[in-house]
């Protein structure tokens, strides 16, 4: 091949080398610009995406708000409801309490019974939708202390055997040989899911039994952990499988539409998710059902809160009668207040609003203060203020709160703005008469205070052994003390008399043991 014929053979593949590059440049020009149109969308996408988490997430939180404001209001609402339906059912629950302590005929007694059975349904419905209002509103705190199981267990049979026995039903108790004396959980809301289950269990039991079993299963026994379990277990009429789960959603009735509106087991399973437990239900239709408790916890080697029986101390006991003042602007709760009063033994002066009771106790002396919280010209809130701040002679009145509300921090609220008890309407008679019985202890105290050639007793003892309910059980102690010393005294004087000294030796020693117990060393 000659070179002209070369030179045009490098000359053509020299353009096409030129052409391939050419091409090649111009399709990595053009991918480029479409990677950075993409890279372009894909950052506006991001953004936009941004965009749309922060605006969702904005949203969600509005919606949240106003959730949590619905919430708030609704559990306002239900509140404020249940304190001006509290006040007139204290008026039915206290007065016809007291009329069926009186003498009635048997058709009488049924009518009143009715009146005040039905009067507390209205108040178990009233806690009930205050309950399931406060937990969805993420109100309602738990407050685990040392629960002596064999005695809670226990009181729950005796408070559920007269009901059974009317039905012939057979209520039986069994508790686990693992199961330790004591264990913490939340006691009122615990009770409150023991009483829904077994309550349930013997009103649709028409015959048979209704077994409850209590056992303890440790998980860690270094740190004492476990899962309590309870099993309550009818003969009763049985629920449909496809129904079981509705039977833990609020407002669900499955059974009869007249015996109620399903608010109890839809708390028990919300207050069981609240101490990270669960319950469950087995049950076959005309075989019985049986709902197991599941609850995680600690066993407790010793008891850590004091338990106090109910003490009422009636005029003779106390040795005076104490002064009272109430401060109550409804006339129809100063009757019923009245009234109980009376039926313990008791008469109190009556006021209508705070101002009138600091007025009364600038120029009087009484020896226990009951005090509405919302009355007219002063509530009991500020009332309560104005008594801490004046002079010690009025501000060391003992003054108990009345309220119908029934909000969970009611109570510890109150008592740190100074109140020294609380009461909730409707009055219990128990109660009030335990109150009254602190108020009679405080009246002994401080008798024994005023008189010089009486030893000032210490109660530094009782306060550092029972805490805050060392006054109850001084009283009763106090009472049994001082029964068994007076005895004690004249067989010890008889025996000095009679020259027997082993006798004397021997109740001395009684009588010292007996002041060892009420701290007297």
């Amino acid at each position: 091949m000659d070179i002209e014929t070369q030179l045009k053979l490098a000359q053509s593949r020299s353009e096409r080398l030129k052409l391939a590059r050419d091409e090649a440049e111009r399709l990595l020009e053009a991918k480029s610009r479409e990677l950075y149109s993409m890279n372009q969308q894909l950052e506006l996408a991001q953004k936009s995406l941004e965009d749309e988490v922060k605006q969702a997430t904005y949203e969600l939180s509005v919606s949240n708000q106003r959730l949590q404001k619905t919430l708030d209001e609704r559990l306002r609402f239900i509140g404020q409801m249940s304190h001006e339906v509290r006040t007139p059912l204290n008026a039915i629950t206290g007065l016809s309490e007291l009329l069926l302590k009186t003498e009635l005929t048997s058709k009488q007694y049924d009518y009143a019974d009715t009146i005040n059975s039905a009067a507390r349904s209205l108040i178990v419905l009233l806690n009930d939708m205050l309950d399931i209002t406060k937990i969805e509103a993420g109100k309602l705190a738990l407050k685990p202390i040392a629960l002596d199981m064999v005695r809670i267990h226990r009181n729950l049979v005796a408070m559920f055997k007269l009901e059974a026995e009317q039905k012939g039903l057979q209520l039986e108790l069994s508790l686990g040989d693992s199961l330790p004396p004591f264990v913490k959980l939340d006691k009122g809301r615990y009770r409150q899911i023991l009483n829904n289950l077994v309550s349930n269990a013997i009103k649709y039991t028409e015959s048979g039994s209704v077994h409850i079993r209590v056992s303890f299963e440790y998980q860690d026994n270094a740190q004492q952990t476990g899962l309590l379990k309870v099993k309550v277990t009818d003969t009763g009429v049985g629920i449909p499988k496809k129904q079981i789960k509705k039977i833990f959603n609020a407002y669900e009735q499955i059974g009869n539409p007249k015996s109620g509106v399903g608010l109890g087991l839809a708390i028990c399973s919300q207050l069981c998710s609240l101490m990270r437990g669960e319950i469950r239900c087995d049950s076959k239709v005309g075989v019985g059902s049986t709902f197991e408790l599941c609850l995680p916890t600690v066993a407790v080697d010793q008891e850590s809160v004091h338990r106090v029986s109910d003490i009422a101390v009636s005029n003779e006991e106390s040795g005076h009668k104490p002064r009272i003042l109430v401060a109550e602007d409804n006339p129809v709760n100063q009757k019923v207040l009245s009234a109980q009063l009376a039926q313990l033994g008791h008469e109190a002066e009556m006021v209508t609003n705070g101002l009138e009771a600091l007025r009364k106790l600038r120029t009087q002396n009484y020896d226990v203060v009951f005090m509405d919280i919302i009355m007219p010209v002063m509530d009991g809130e500020r009332t309560i203020s104005e008594i801490r701040k004046s002079e010690s002679r009025i501000a060391e009145h003992y003054c108990v709160a009345l309220t119908a509300s029934n909000f969970q921090d009611q109570e510890e609220r109150l008592l740190a703005l100074g109140f020294d008890a609380f009461l909730s309407k409707p009055l219990n008679l128990d109660r009030l008469a335990d109150t009254l019985s602190t108020v009679a202890m405080r009246m002994q105290v401080a008798r024994s205070e005023s008189n010089d050639n009486l030893t000032v007793f210490d109660p530094s003892y009782f306060k550092q052994q029972f805490g805050e309910a060392w006054e109850a059980v001084f009283v009763d102690l106090g009472a049994t003390f001082l029964e068994h010393s007076e005895s004690s005294i004249a067989e010890l004087n008889a025996a000095i008399d009679d020259g027997q000294h082993g006798s004397v030796a021997k109740i001395s020693h009684s009588l010292k043991g007996g002041a060892v117990s009420m701290g007297e060393t």
